[in-house]
């Protein structure tokens, strides 16, 4: 079916048709990271991760597994650095926040800090208006 999808000759639902124009606009590079991505995710689908009425898997603390940790150091650095940036999209994403919770606030900040996508966009719009500085006139 994937075949028939990527050759444009089949009919694709709205969700595959998304996905398919956002992998064609990847670098060769990202489509590497996103076939092993793919292929983990086959995997998962193959033993029964997201099959219905299996039960989820153990919930484990990964802070505190060794083995866990010790992976995560034999990482290489390109590697550890996409780990880190999709478990920082993840923790976004299940993150609740409130204004009238100062602790949900606080891991927002630290999450918005480490973005480092956010930050790119804070950098240029800081670039773009640091023309602004010596314009003489006094801040407010």
């Amino acid at each position: 079916m994937s075949e028939v999808i990527a050759n444009g000759t089949g009919t694709s639902t709205a969700v595959e048709q998304r996905l398919l124009d956002k992998v064609r606009s990847l670098p060769p590079a990202a489509l590497e990271e996103l076939e092993v991505f793919v292929d983990l995710l086959i995997s998962r689908s193959e033993t029964g991760f997201y099959a219905e009425g299996e039960p989820p898997p153990p919930k484990v603390d990964l802070s505190a597994d060794q083995g866990f940790l010790k992976l995560l150091r034999l990482l290489p650095p390109g590697e550890a650095q996409l780990l880190d940036q999709y478990a920082l999209i993840l923790a976004g994403r299940a993150l609740k926040w409130s204004y009238d919770d100062a602790e949900s606030l606080k891991v927002a900040a630290e999450l918005m800090g480490r973005d480092p996508f956010l930050r790119r966009e804070v950098e240029a719009i800081n670039k773009e208006f640091a023309c602004t500085d010596m314009d003489g006139l006094k801040d407010y």
